[in-house]
């Protein structure tokens, strides 16, 4: 079932969603209301999807509702979920990371700040995707590239989502004696997956460290910039479809009682 939610989530992505409203145009031509009506239904999905006030404030909703500590307490291990690393694969000589990849650069900062003495990598291929080689490992080789020491490192390799993430965690921190833990995600998805883990990790005390915040603290700018937030960029469309990703799963996950 996981492929098939993943296969609809792509579906009402705001390309997609123009993309199937244009393709009713053209087989609907010869039927003039229903023409219209498709084709404005497609200039609003990029205008309503493409507005950078809406996907910012839907962002910040998301990311600010766990800021980090100050200070970070201390913990028994730091647990980072997968996201963000390029697998070694030639042409790239070493593993690459992209904005998702904070989660592990931030994860190497905790361990190097003393905050706790152990990291957990957790993530097997994403569903639907492919990968040579399990997420977990690249984390790993990454953090050791961050000098962080092979052995204070630890490998989950069988996730692939979120809910996996927790089901397949809570054994292994029950095994370790691991009683607090850091955990470290991108701030919007910080939400669902700590709901998910207080869920099915009881007796855990999990605290929130959040990274990869695409929403800050504003900074002076001319009033004209402003305006450009309405127009409707590729940017603010992946923009919007991160964080509608990120709410039809949490509503998903409730209405699976996994959060």
């Amino acid at each position: 079932m996981d492929w098939l939610y993943n296969i609809s989530l792509k579906l009402l992505y705001p390309t997609s969603l123009c993309l199937v409203l244009l393709l009713a145009v053209a087989f609907l031509r010869k039927r003039k209301v229903a023409t219209r009506i498709c084709f404005w239904m497609a200039v609003a999905v990029l205008l309503v999807c493409g507005n950078g006030w809406l996907s910012g404030g839907l962002i910040r909703h998301l990311e600010w509702q766990y800021l980090p500590s100050n200070p970070v307490p201390e913990a028994d291990c730091v647990v980072i979920l997968s996201g963000g690393v390029l697998s070694r694969i030639p042409p790239r000589p070493t593993i690459e990371v992209g904005e998702a990849g904070d989660r592990v650069l931030y994860g190497a900062y905790l361990f190097r700040q003393g905050k706790a003495p152990r990291i957990i990598c957790t993530g097997n291929v994403a569903t639907g995707g492919f990968a040579a080689r399990p997420i977990a490992e690249d984390m790993a080789e990454l953090l050791e590239m961050l000098q962080v020491p092979k052995d204070a490192i630890i490998t989950e390799e069988k996730s692939g989502n979120t809910r996996e993430h927790a089901r397949n965690l809570y054994p292994l921190l029950q095994e370790k004696g691991f009683k607090r833990v850091l955990l470290v995600t991108s701030a919007m998805h910080m939400p669902r997956s700590i709901g998910v883990f207080r869920r099915l990790c009881p007796e855990i005390e999990f605290i929130p460290a959040p990274t990869d915040f695409q929403v800050t603290e504003r900074i002076p700018r001319p009033w004209y910039y402003q305006l450009t937030a309405v127009i409707p960029t590729p940017r603010h469309l992946l923009d919007f479809s991160e964080v509608m990703h990120e709410y039809l799963g949490m509503a998903y996950y409730k209405a699976r009682g996994w959060m």
